[in-house]
């Protein structure tokens, strides 16, 4: 009989203390860079970056603070467990922050106090069969409305076996190449509950496919309809480690006191519902969907790769006709492109994101889902929302065991009021908002890392109101506790 014990002996630490937004994130940033450099069949733009889904990616640890950031999830990578025998894996962290400047990535949190802390919990447990997890979270904010509270921001039970995933889940979800923040899922809105599915295989000689599909629903409270149901599909392909192609669409429907549409329709929403529908009763839908693309370039010394990406999409879909055929067309086009470019510890990074059209607008003003795609006014895809352009510029050096990041932040929205025919009726005021920052991190030797950072900005237009002109900052230190794993079977 194999015996147990616990796998490494790291007890979990519940610091006061951790970053905020702009912090370096290094386990995300070594592996994704490390599947860049070493040419490997791998999809990046898939919803679930979770450490596990990373260390399956990875061939073996370039990395010796990976090796032990990710060593619980190398376990079950290399050597799946049967359904007694799990891996579970704890972690835990912190983070406090002071200012006025915005969040963004956090999950919904907006660190709303003068001073902000946090703490949390995670625990996930895993074998070749199963999994389920939560991560709990206490907050605490000075001279806000609701000063010290708790939170469950995620959570995850189902069935996992390789690439092949079962459940039900409430956990942050991104889709696409970009590194700021997609047009589609992003992570700067609240975790939404949903039923999810997703599946992949690597061919010979066709690369490797994923496929992912999940119908959730929008928990927090709106000012529009209640608990409106969220459809999400996700096909990615990655025909050689170089290059892959993704499709992506996600779809408001339904909700308290609205008519749900048919599964066909659903599916394929080729009755959008737009005309002779005066009182808004029929079953309706919101729409995005978008396209995407990245290529890796390999590179000489010293640099390792350049990778460019691009993702293009519409919001809501209007009918047209080929003829006789009726076919669904995007309307009110969003464009995303950037760039990054890698060579040993550095890394340079651009990307530039414009969601404005003529007459169709992004994510909000649908004419029954009038708050669209948001959770409590962030949006489920990019931070920025539309109606606006954003630059976004970054310089990273991280030689291990330390590193710093420096970005810089361009933004304009425009204050939509309306739209009459194809007319766009704004606010004569423009925000603009501009933004620089810096983080240090400093990974530790048993795993988890620590990470400080700064940032400050200037806002013009504040809110669209001519003279609302000022400076916002930011400062914040964050502790990534190491992972303790406390049960296993050593055999």
């Amino acid at each position: 009989m194999p015996h147990r014990r616990a796998w490494c002996y790291l007890p979990p630490v519940f610091p006061l203390l951790i970053g905020s937004a702009g912090a370096l994130e290094p386990a995300q940033a070594l592996a994704e860079q490390d599947l860049r450099r070493d040419g490997q069949a791998h999809v990046l733009g898939g919803s679930d970056r979770s450490e596990l889904s990373r260390a399956m990616a990875l061939g073996a640890p370039t990395s010796p603070w990976l090796g032990v950031g990710l060593a619980p999830e190398w376990v079950l990578a290399q050597e799946p467990r049967g359904p007694a025998d799990p891996l579970i894996v704890l972690r835990s962290g912190g983070r406090a922050s002071a200012g006025d400047g915005p969040t963004w990535g956090l999950e919904g949190d907006d660190e709303e106090g003068l001073v902000s802390a946090r703490a949390w919990f995670d625990v996930q447990a895993t074998s070749g069969w199963f999994e389920a997890g939560l991560r709990a979270e206490a907050l605490a904010d000075i001279g806000a409305s609701v000063p010290v509270g708790v939170r469950l921001p995620a959570w995850n039970l189902g069935l996992r076996r390789g690439p092949h995933r079962l459940g039900v889940a409430q956990e942050p979800r991104k889709l696409g190449p970009a590194r700021y923040g997609g047009l589609m899922l992003w992570n700067d809105a609240w975790n939404f509950p949903a039923i999810h599915g997703a599946t992949g295989h690597r061919f010979d000689r066709a690369g490797e496919v994923r496929v992912e599909a999940g119908v959730g629903r929008l928990q927090r409270e709106r000012v529009d309809v209640q608990d409106p149901g969220l459809l999400w599909m996700d096909f990615r392909w990655a025909p050689t480690p170089w290059l892959e192609v993704g499709g992506s669409r996600v779809s408001l429907f339904g909700g308290e006191g609205r008519p749900l549409p048919t599964v066909g329709q659903l599916l394929l929403p080729l009755d959008p519902h737009v005309e002779d529908d005066p009182d808004r009763e029929l079953p309706d839908q919101d729409e995005i969907a978008a396209l995407d693309a990245r290529v890796t370039f390999p590179m000489p010394a010293p640099a390792d790769y350049l990778e460019v990406y691009t993702q293009y999409g519409g919001d809501d879909m209007i009918m047209r006709s080929i003829g006789p055929i009726p076919t669904p067309s995007l309307a009110g086009i969003g464009n995303l492109a950037g760039a990054e470019l890698s060579g040993g510890a550095w890394l340079f990074g651009v990307e530039w994101a414009r969601l404005q059209d003529d007459t169709f607008r992004w994510y909000t003003a649908h004419r029954v889902y009038h708050q669209g795609f948001t959770q409590e006014g962030r949006f489920l895809g990019h931070p920025n929302g539309g109606d606006a352009e954003t630059w976004w510029a970054r310089v990273r050096y991280l030689p291990e065991p330390w590193g710093v990041e420096v970005w810089v932040e361009d933004l304009e929205r425009v204050g939509v009021v309306s739209v009459v025919g194809d007319t766009v009726v704004a606010l004569e005021t423009h925000e603009t908002r501009r933004r620089i920052g810096v983080s240090g991190v400093l990974l530790r030797p048993e795993g988890g890392a620590w990470t400080a950072g700064y940032e400050l900005g200037y806002v013009t237009g504040r809110d669209f109101v001519p003279g609302a002109d000022g400076w916002e900052h930011r400062a914040h230190v964050t502790l990534q506790g190491a992972p303790w794993v406390v049960y296993g079977n050593d055999d």
